[in-house]
């Protein structure tokens, strides 16, 4: 699955190879340039988001438990947040920990959403436009109780080795709950979790398709107004719930 971006102005970041970036014109199609990511040391990318308030890409990777950045500034990708000491650790990206980020992106309001798969949580990154340095700090929502499977208040909700999220048309978040086996989803205004599909325990009746079981699920992908879900028995549209 090819994984890119389009930036400002028209141009496009895509990662070639697993661990490399690559800017492109606005056709797409012709390199502008290559970004240096030695600091990867060959680590896998598993997914990028440009973030608008800090006019930079963020870059997860997950084995090496740290957020990277790029900007057309410094022009190289540089590390950006986390000790690299796997574990869940909120605060300031300089003292945070996280464990395996596997999916990121950004909702409305400049919060850079992700998800951390070893760690079974959801969080987010908070950036301050009116400071210098933005003030960037992280803040777990879902999965200070370790992994397991709980709806009800954030705070005290469960997941299991979620996999990926998307950022809903009413701002509210939905995630693959791979260990699960379900589509969950978060209220960003109540902070109240719920299952919207699948689950442990699992109705198949819930679905059109008799025969169709949620099965651990990786990919959430919102498009005019439908929710897709790929999981190990193939790509799925679901009824658009909350969509």
């Amino acid at each position: 699955m090819e994984l890119s971006i389009g930036l400002p102005d028209g141009f496009l970041m895509r990662v070639d190879q697993g661990s490399a970036l690559t800017l492109y014109e606005t056709d797409h199609t012709t390199v502008r340039r290559r970004i240096d990511c030695s600091c990867l040391d060959g680590a896998e990318i598993m997914d990028i988001v440009w973030s608008h308030k800090l006019s930079a890409v963020i870059v997860a990777v997950p084995s090496r438990h740290q957020l990277f950045r790029w900007d057309a500034y410094t022009d190289t990708l540089q590390e950006y947040a986390g000790t690299g000491e796997k574990g869940r650790r909120d605060g300031r990206i300089a003292q945070a920990k996280f464990a395996s980020t596997v999916s990121i992106t950004e909702s409305g309001d400049g919060r850079l959403w992700f998800v951390d798969k070893d760690s079974s949580s959801l969080r987010y990154m908070e950036i301050d436009t009116d400071r210098p340095d933005g003030g960037p700090h992280v803040v777990t929502v879902i999965g200070r109780h370790g992994a397991g499977y709980k709806d009800g208040p954030a705070d005290e909700a469960q997941l299991n080795h979620p996999e990926d999220l998307q950022v809903l048309y009413d701002g509210s978040i939905v995630v693959a709950d791979t260990g699960n086996h379900a589509i969950r989803h978060l209220d960003v205004n109540e902070m109240e979790v719920f299952t919207t599909y699948g689950g442990p325990d699992q109705d198949p009746n819930e679905f059109d398709d008799e025969d169709f079981k949620l099965e651990a699920p990786i990919r959430v992908t919102v498009a005019d107004s439908q929710l897709w879900v790929d999981d190990a028995n193939g790509r799925h549209m679901l009824e658009p719930k909350y969509v």
